[in-house]
Order: structure tokens, then sequence, then C-alpha cells
């Protein structure tokens, strides 16, 4: 009897910890799997915007990012192609009630600087990301040079005419949360459900290297 009564108790020890390693593989397993799940929603989106903005000196010293940006929304210039001579289309980026959209719209004519304007829309707006939201209320955030470093001070926003034409940094930053799992949108952990996948990336908006002198300008497209 008493030996019975120790192999049932070494047996329930044993169980124990059995139960509670396996409850542990399977928090870590399903943290893992909605992490998967998010960053694969959000890091094609990212890589979406971060080529389009890489793509925006269309040509030397055309201001890339256009006046009337703000933290939620960017206009910028962009084109990518071989052929001479190209016209750039303008693209809108846009969080708005937990999605971000893309719009595109064609010039009114093919004079540089400007192109008479950007006005006749391409298409639709085409849905990015779903379930996604700005980290402190901010997506995107614009810098330029002072003094041949960049500045650690963003500038104020929606970008004036002036302001946009000195922008040669931006960062772009979002949370991406995961799809439907188990029916529902969660988070990244199951313990917080509100639990986001932060991104973060930034663009140099020149096409050559900023130099490191006083009192240079470093503009962008340059």
């Amino acid at each position: 009897m008493i030996e019975l009564l120790v192999s049932i108790s070494m047996s329930l020890v044993v169980l124990s910890a059995v139960f509670v390693l396996t409850t542990s593989v399977l928090r870590h397993q399903d943290r893992i799997v909605r992490r998967v799940d998010a960053n694969s929603r959000g890091r094609p989106v990212m890589t979406h915007i971060v080529q389009g903005l890489h793509s925006a000196c269309v040509t030397s010293h055309i201001v890339p990012v256009r006046a009337g940006s703000t933290g939620t929304s960017i206009d910028f210039l962009s084109k990518i192609g071989s052929a001479p001579g190209l016209q750039p289309d303008m693209h809108r980026v846009t969080l708005t009630g937990g999605s971000l959209t893309e719009t595109l719209y064609r010039p009114t004519n093919s004079t540089p600087p400007d192109w008479g304007g950007f006005t006749t829309q391409i298409g639709s707006p085409t849905t990015l990301l779903t379930n996604v939201s700005a980290p402190g209320g901010v997506v995107f955030r614009y810098y330029r040079y002072v003094n041949g470093a960049l500045s650690a001070t963003p500038l104020p926003t929606p970008l004036s005419s002036s302001d946009a034409a000195l922008t040669s940094y931006v960062t772009v930053s979002f949370t991406s949360q995961p799809g439907v799992i188990d029916g529902a949108r969660r988070g990244v952990n199951a313990q917080d459900p509100n639990s986001p996948l932060v991104m973060n990336s930034g663009v140099d908006l020149r096409l050559e290297n900023a130099g490191q002198y006083p009192n240079q300008d470093n503009l962008p497209c340059v």
C-alpha cells in the first residue's frame, strides 16, 4: 500500500510537470503564430511603401514629398520604369479607420517640376493593410538636414511648402495586428489581446550620400 501511494504521488508530480510544460509550449507556440501572422501581413506593406519612397526622386532637384502631408497621410511623387522622360504619379498613402490605403493621381501635363498638378485619380483607392494603427498617433515623420547632419526634430505637420522642399528623410511606423484567429482579431500575444507588432523603417530621399559639412543644405533629390 505504501509503495502504491508513493507511486501515485510520483505520477501526480510528473503529470503536473508535463501539464505545466505543455501549457507553456502551447502558449509560446500561439504567440509565435500570431507574431508570424502579423509580420506576414505588415512586412509586404512596409516594403511597398518604402520602395515607393525610394523611387520618389524622379529627377534631380524635384521635391518628392508634397506640401500638406501629415503624420497619417503622405503625398509623394514616384515612378518606376525605364522609359526616358517619365512622368511621375502622385501616391497618397493614408491611415484612416484602421486601414492603410493608397490612391494614385496622374499629372495634368508633362511639364516639370509640378506637371500641372495631380488632380486626376487613377482607379479606386487600394487597401494596403487592415487592422492597423499608428504608434503615438503618427505613421509618417519628416526630417531635414541642418548644418550637414540630419535633424533629430521632425518637421511640423501638415508640411508647408517650404518644409516640404527641405524634407530629405521620412520615417514610417505602424502597428500590425494578426488576421482573424479563432474567429476573432487578436494581438500577437494571447495574454494581451491588444498587443501589436510595431514596424519601423526610414528612407533617405537623396540621390547621393549626404555630406557632413557645416552649412551644407543637403536638400532632397540632390
